[in-house]
């Protein structure tokens, strides 16, 4: 694939009206950026709108029940010949030129789905997740494996901004290391209770559409990205319950990251405000980079929490960030 020499960190715009994602322009934050190392950029040449969402990755996943219906349609297209999409497993139907209705397969598991253009040249992956639904919890338990229970949706106070899951990804030895989004994998997110095989998941996409952006965002700014750290991602009701967490935590509903740079290896935040200290300083300087996001048009549909942690005896400094829908702030150090 050719990729853009030239590119701008703000090329469309996701506009959050009605939980709808659209694509529109918006100036550019950033002066044109000479792209010297492109492996950390992994846009594709296009666009792909997913239901609500759009991305603009070579890769990405999609999280559905049993024979849902997912639209995709192709934005910004670089050919005016039809795009293909490429499918083994769901039905899809052609219902515009570069838009499909596609339909999940009704057994739960892993398929993908291909974005090719016209010359084969570019191509997207999606990786669809088929959920198993959460009737087939019981007892808390999918399987031996404990989820616990939700809350009622008259237990939760402002319901629009929590999504009880509908269903749960199966993570096995054989998919927990593919890429759900350029620079993240699913065992990345999974809940960190022990347990064996399988293990289950609840997680939003748009929440690993706010981390790339980060990550993307951190790099532009100079600070080195070779490895961000999901400390912790998803946690079952279970889990959250046994380390005394509160109960509505983001991270229950799938929407929620603990991240801390570390390029070195050694799971602790890395010197990135080079104070040569380690400290909350580090956690406060990748926040300021969150919140200059959180200011920009571009970054409205992925508004959330911000929270920015100090390093303790056990682990170093962290930042929190979610996609809850509207600004929290807070500082623990």
């Amino acid at each position: 694939m050719q990729f853009i020499h030239y590119i701008s960190i703000a090329v469309f715009t996701l506009i959050f009206s009605n939980n709808v994602f659209a694509a529109a322009p918006t100036k550019a934050a950033h002066q044109v950026v000479d792209i010297k190392n492109k492996a950390n950029f992994e846009d594709a040449e296009f666009s792909l709108k997913i239901n609500d969402i759009v991305m603009p990755y070579s890769v990405f996943s999609v999280f559905v029940m049993p024979q849902e219906q997912v639209e995709f349609e192709v934005l910004f297209a670089q050919s005016k010949k039809a795009y293909n999409l490429i499918n083994t497993q769901g039905k899809s139907e052609l219902t515009d030129t570069n838009r499909w209705q596609w339909q999940a397969p009704k057994e739960p598991g892993l398929t993908t789905v291909i974005i090719e253009s016209p010359d084969k040249k570019q191509r997207m992956k999606i990786n669809v997740f088929v959920k198993v639904p959460a009737d087939h919890v019981e007892g808390g338990k999918l399987k031996y494996y404990h989820i616990g229970h939700y809350p009622k949706p008259s237990q939760i106070k402002d319901t629009a901004h929590y999504i009880v899951p509908d269903g749960f990804v199966e993570v096995t030895p054989e998919n927990e290391n593919v890429k759900i989004s350029p620079h993240f994998s699913l065992k990345e997110f999974v809940s960190k209770q022990r347990s064996k095989h399988p293990k289950y998941l609840f997680l939003q996409n748009k929440l690993l559409l706010k981390l790339e952006k980060i990550r993307k965002e951190l790099i532009l700014e100079n600070i080195p990205v070779s490895n961000m750290v999901v400390m912790s991602g998803y946690r079952t009701p279970y889990y959250n319950k046994s380390i005394g967490n509160v109960k509505l935590s983001r991270h229950v509903f799938g929407d929620a990251a603990d991240i801390f740079i570390d390029n070195d290896g050694n799971y602790r935040m890395d010197d990135i405000n080079n104070d040569g200290n380690y400290s909350i300083g580090d956690a406060k300087a990748m926040a300021d980079i969150v919140e200059s996001l959180a200011r920009r048009e571009s970054f409205k549909g992925l508004l959330g929490g911000l929270g920015i942690y100090g390093p303790k005896s056990h682990r170093g400094a962290f930042i929190h960030v979610d996609t809850r829908g509207f600004k929290a702030r807070w500082v623990s150090k």
